[in-house]
């Protein structure tokens, strides 16, 4: 699955696919991994991008999945059914991944990578 941005700015990549969640993390890690980066076009200060070729293959599958539109079409359900819906539609493979992801990761990091607001995992939780 190719993206079709070619090139990723620092603050797309922080905390994504294990990366570091500082700006200075990751500068350090994509210099010792040796990125191929550019100075970023538009951007004040010393704004990088980096190269995706030059990303580790977990940031790129997670954005993969971030930019990847859902091959499946939904009506509206409640919850449930809509969940059982999304179940029915991936395929087996696709389906034990999320779900050992879940297990593994917990549904609050699904959230998280998801780019659910906190403010509503807090909202939630406490309820």
């Amino acid at each position: 699955m190719e993206l079709k941005k070619e090139w990723i700015a620092t603050h797309e990549l922080i905390g994504i696919g294990g990366l570091p969640k500082t700006r200075q993390g990751l500068n350090r890690k994509a210099r010792e991994e040796g990125w191929q980066k550019r100075r970023r076009e538009g951007a004040r200060g010393k704004a990088v991008e980096y190269a995706w070729q030059s990303l580790p293959d977990s940031v790129k599958k997670t954005l993969s999945l971030r930019t990847t539109q859902a091959e499946y079409t939904l009506t509206a359900q409640e919850p449930c059914a809509t969940w059982n819906e999304i179940h029915r539609q991936l395929s087996d493979t696709e389906r034990n991944f999320i779900v050992a992801f879940i297990v593994r990761e917990g549904v609050l990091q699904l959230l998280k990578r998801l780019d659910f607001p906190e403010k509503e995992m807090a909202a939630h939780s406490s309820s």
